[in-house]
This record gives structure tokens, sequence and C-alpha cells, in this order.
């Protein structure tokens, strides 16, 4: 099986409603259709996102963390043939993410010879002003 950073530009980009990854489906992570020059990915949380219910239920860290990881590689494939993996991420969990489902946009800031970086937003799909998590993604150019 063929690892995902490693086919040609055509291949990579995940096609609308589809999972990049098994990790990504079993969270309920598609991709959406993009908003400008931003990458846009749904999350329709599954019972495994789901870090606390007590007395609320809320998202795992974790799964929102799989989702600012995933978004920014969708961002830079949808703009460069290179293959890319992911070096580095800043995560700032501004909100508890309740469990609904959440838009997750993604926008290419630079792309250079041998990195680039992209900025995730995730914020609640019916209210994109309720934003639950912002983060910045390295990611390294390889081959």
């Amino acid at each position: 099986m063929k690892a995902r950073y490693a086919a040609p530009m055509s291949d990579q980009r995940t096609p609308d409603g589809g999972s990049a990854a098994p990790l990504d489906a079993a969270l309920g992570l598609t991709r959406a259709p993009d908003d400008g020059d931003a990458a846009v990915l749904r999350l329709d949380p599954r019972d495994i996102a789901v870090g606390a219910t007590d007395p609320i239920t809320y998202l795992h860290g974790g799964a929102l963390a799989t989702c600012i990881d995933t978004a920014a590689w969708e961002a830079i494939v949808r703009v460069s043939d290179d293959t890319w993996v992911v070096a580095d991420m800043r995560i700032d969990f501004v909100k508890l993410a309740r469990n609904e489902a959440h838009r997750v946009r993604a926008t290419a800031r630079k792309i250079g010879r041998t990195q680039a970086v992209a900025d995730v937003e995730i914020s609640a799909w019916e209210d994109p002003t309720r934003l639950v998590a912002l983060g910045r993604v390295l990611l390294a150019k390889v081959g």
C-alpha cells in the first residue's frame, strides 16, 4: 500500500467528500469544497473523537490535532506538486469543542524550496465565529 504522502500531486489531494487516511475516516473527517485559497474539511465527530462526556460531551484534543495535521497537508498539496510531511505543529486550543460538526479551514502561508507553512482554524460548522482551535504547521519537502 502506498503512503498518502508519496503519491504525485494528481493523486495526493483528497477528493471532496473523501477521507485522506483511515484515521481521518475513523474520526469523521472528510474533504469539503474549497473556500477561495483555503482547503476546507468537515469533521462530523464519531465516538472515537470524544474526549469527555461528563457533564457535557466534548471532543478530544488529539482528534482536533489530527484535523489540523490533515488540513495543513491538504492546503499545501493543493498548490504544490511536491511531496510533503508534517515536521512541526503548534496548536492553541481556544475553547472546548462540542460534539458537533466542525469546519477545519487551512491556508498555505508560505511554500519554499524545502519547507512550507500552513495556518489552520477549527470552528463550529454552523457558527464559524465559534473558534475552538488554531494551528500553525511546518511541513518539510521529501525527496
